[in-house]
Order: C-alpha cells, then sequence, then structure tokens
C-alpha cells in the first residue's frame, strides 16, 4: 500500500472514530478539503498556471477544549492533513498547531499554522520520475491562511503552504510551496 493509500485509510479512519465522538465531546470541530497549485515559489512555475493545480488538499482540525478559551482574540488548534499531488511530485502527510484569529465585525478570519510533515512521491512514475527535493523524508511546515465565512459552518479559505528541510539534511533545500483554495466546514 503507497504513501497515498495509507495517508487516506488514516484519514478516514480518523475521521469516522472522531465523528462518532462528537456527539459526545466537541473533538473535531473543522474540517477542510481543497486543491492546490503546487510549487509555486520557485520562479519558474506562475502563480495561476493551470498545469499547476496537481495538488488535493484535506485537513482535520481539532479542539483543545476549555485550553482554547485561555487567547481571549484567536483559537489555538492541532490539526492533521495531507496535501497529495497527483502528477508524480512530493506528496505530505503533515500535523501541527494552527492559531485562528477572527476579525471584529467582519466575517473574515486569519490563521498561521507551523507543525512538521513527512513527505513522499506516491504516484511517481518512470516517465514522470519525481525530482528529489529534500535530504530526509521529515520536514518542517508552515502555512498562512485568510478565510471568509459565507454561511454559517462553512467558509472559503486561501492558503499558502511551505514546506522545507532547512538545508539540514545534507542537500540543497529546494522547498515547496503550494497555494490555493480549500473550503472549510465547522461542527
Amino acid at each position: 500500500m503507497g504513501l497515498a493509500a495509507r495517508i487516506l485509510v488514516v484519514l478516514v479512519w480518523l475521521s469516522a472514530g472522531l465523528g462518532m465522538a462528537h456527539a459526545q465531546v466537541d473533538i473535531l470541530p473543522e474540517v477542510r478539503t481543497g486543491i492546490l497549485s503546487h510549487d509555486v515559489g520557485n520562479g519558474t512555475n506562475a502563480l495561476l498556471d493551470p498545469q499547476r493545480i496537481s495538488d488535493a488538499n484535506v485537513e482535520l482540525l481539532f479542539s483543545l477544549g476549555d485550553l482554547s478559551n485561555i487567547l481571549v482574540v484567536a483559537e489555538l488548534r492541532p490539526h492533521i492533513g495531507a496535501t497529495l499531488n497527483f502528477k508524480g511530485e512530493d506528496s505530505f502527510a503533515y500535523a501541527g498547531l494552527s492559531l485562528t484569529a477572527q476579525l471584529p465585525l467582519l466575517p473574515v478570519f486569519i490563521e498561521a499554522s507551523l507543525g512538521g510533515a513527512a513527505h513522499g512521491t506516491p504516484f511517481a512514475t518512470s516517465t514522470t520520475p519525481a525530482p528529489p527535493r529534500f535530504g530526509c523524508v521529515a520536514v518542517a511546515r508552515a502555512a498562512a491562511s485568510v478565510g471568509v465565512n459565507v454561511l454559517p459552518g462553512a467558509s472559503i479559505i486561501g492558503t499558502v503552504e511551505h514546506y522545507s528541510d532547512g538545508g539540514l539534511c545534507g542537500t540543497p533545500n529546494d522547498g515547496v510551496t503550494n497555494v490555493g483554495l480549500r473550503i472549510g466546514f465547522r461542527f
């Protein structure tokens, strides 16, 4: 079973189990999914190039319960997710913390996320080999998002995510920056 299949199995298993737990405790307050343009940050790839839209993303955000009430202006939430590339380039499974702040009097929120990721190339083929981007499997992930609440419990989110090993794994660090749109559903 490839990396992508394993990630999807784990995410489906978690969402099914957490959905049942949701009736008792607000443990899974949000699910997000969307599409991203892959590797827009290396200068040769135009941001709006339709050929770069090759990533699918899914992310689960969890509640810290009363701990999130400590922050008055923002909500701190752990997250897990995956960004899967379907053209033979790097795919990622990630986890970390997201800090979300709702702007006053507007249906707009901003968010910053930090964490770690593991990468692989599950959809690489012999005709489209994946380039070695990192010197190790474990990398850091940083993301920023701006969202608009369009309906109660639903939002549209613009996201930029960056993966990097910081050059700490013995090879030059090319990094990967993805940009795209997602939709979010709060429970």
